[in-house]
């Protein structure tokens, strides 16, 4: 229990001093009400009825894109910069909720997602019992994170009524369009697989897929540092009405948001959970996992290197695992 309250501290730390600056203040309550209501009605509400997790992954995405439309309406001025960050949020959250709300089709969520079934294994190394509170607190670890470290580039942004969008702010959007992009030829690359594949243990290492293992995570965290990059700007000046110190806890708090994504993308939700269960599926997924890189993109390894961590787990049922892998191509935070 004492583990669970910490991981909320971090998140707590980001929204409490937003909450204090009257400049920030009015957004993040407003935006912290928001996410709660959304959590609690979309995940927390079907998730204690049902005891699935996954529907989450609706109100993680729901949430993202109401960040989006605050953004917009709490700016001070309607900034090329604001813009940018609002369409992000949007058409990011927007379509992930799209992909999502079908989780609410009567009888279509059998059983949660692999990602989510892999949490229950953490629940108990980590000696929790109670499956259900369980449920609630990963629910509400996301709706803070929502509340606060994912919804910090819009905040910022929507303070600076005297931005300039130049060289670096345009960098930053092509950065975003290109990640975008990439992560899209990705997800297709490993669909067109999938559906041409001979068996359910064939591992793809076509296209991208061959210079990293889970190319379309990583290409969808680079959104979000080029989101985080693109409100850079914004932090520092507010040097010219607070002072220097804030500055540099803004500009912490975005490197917080890249860091965040990251770990989420690779360990919680991401690339951590996927292996587990393709190296219990897919015998030729270990040595896969030794000569490419789990993450950052690069050169195939000739030389095989031992992956840490990758202990043998038990062998799930095979229709556990087939009906699980019905699974989205990004996980939520």
């Amino acid at each position: 229990m004492k583990t669970r309250i910490i991981n909320f501290i971090p998140f707590l730390a980001c929204w409490l001093p937003l909450a204090a600056i009257p400049m920030t203040r009015t957004f993040a309550i407003c935006n912290l009400g928001i996410q709660l209501a959304i959590f609690i009605a979309a995940a927390s509400i079907p998730g204690w009825r049902t005891g699935r997790l996954s529907y989450v992954d609706f109100a993680w995405s729901f949430g993202v894109f109401c960040i989006g439309i605050e953004t917009a309406v709490f700016a001070q001025t309607f900034t090329p910069q604001v813009a940018a960050i609002a369409g992000f949020y949007l058409w990011s959250g927007g379509r992930m909720s799209l992909l999502t709300v079908r989780l609410y089709t009567p009888r279509l969520l059998q059983r949660d997602f692999p990602r989510y079934i892999y949490q229950r294994k953490r629940w108990t190394a980590e000696g929790f019992r109670s499956e259900r509170l369980s449920i609630q607190y990963e629910i509400m670890l996301q709706a803070t994170a929502n509340a606060s470290a994912l919804a910090l580039p819009g905040i910022i942004v929507s303070t600076d009524s005297a931005s300039h969008f130049g060289a670096y702010e345009t960098a930053a959007v092509i950065l975003w369009a290109t990640a975008f992009g990439l992560e899209r030829i990705a997800s297709r690359q490993k669909r067109t697989f999938t559906q041409g594949q001979n068996t359910d243990t064939d591992v793809c290492t076509v296209g991208l897929w061959r210079y990293s293992r889970h190319p379309n995570y990583f290409f969808h965290w680079l959104q979000w540092v080029a989101l985080a990059a693109l409100a850079i700007p914004s932090a520092l000046a507010s040097r010219d009405q607070h002072n220097g110190v804030l500055a540099a806890l803004l500009v912490v708090g975005l490197l917080r948001t890249a860091h965040l994504m990251y770990y989420t993308m690779v360990h919680y939700t991401g690339a951590v959970p996927a292996e587990h269960f393709s190296v219990s599926k897919r015998p030729a997924y270990a040595e896969y996992q030794m000569t490419v890189n789990r993450f950052f993109p690069g050169p195939r390894r000739r030389t095989r290197v031992p992956v840490r961590g990758n202990h043998t787990h038990r062998q799930l049922h095979k229709q556990e695992i087939n009906d699980a892998l019905r699974d989205l191509e990004v996980p939520s935070a």
